[in-house]
């Protein structure tokens, strides 16, 4: 029982700040670059991909109802599921994943 008790706690950033040299990757940290000079005194370098990207960047919907979202989705998944087409859904909490989970039922 002696090792389920907590000494000592600390956040991420003052671990991290223990450390003398800091680096990484990440395809967000642009978007976080007044964080990592605060916080860190890091700069963030973007470094371009090395092929063009080919994603369509489709426009944000937004629903008048979470009923009609959440219509929504399960029609898009049906839709993608009918092609024989893997899909994967992400939500925001583990309420929403047991919400669509009970409509894909």
């Amino acid at each position: 029982e002696s090792e389920t008790i907590s000494l000592a706690s600390i956040t991420y950033q003052n671990f991290f700040l223990l450390y003398k040299k800091l680096s990484g990757m990440t395809g967000t940290a642009l978007t976080e670059e007044q964080e990592f000079k605060k916080i860190y005194d890091l700069s963030v370098i973007p470094i371009p991909t090395n092929k063009k990207v080919n994603r369509l960047d489709e426009q944000d919907v937004v629903y008048k109802s979470l009923y009609a979202k959440w219509k929504a989705v399960l029609k898009e998944c049906l839709e993608i599921h009918y092609q024989g087409r893997p899909i994967l859904v992400g939500t925001s909490s583990v309420e929403n994943s047991e919400i669509i989970s009970s409509l894909l039922r």
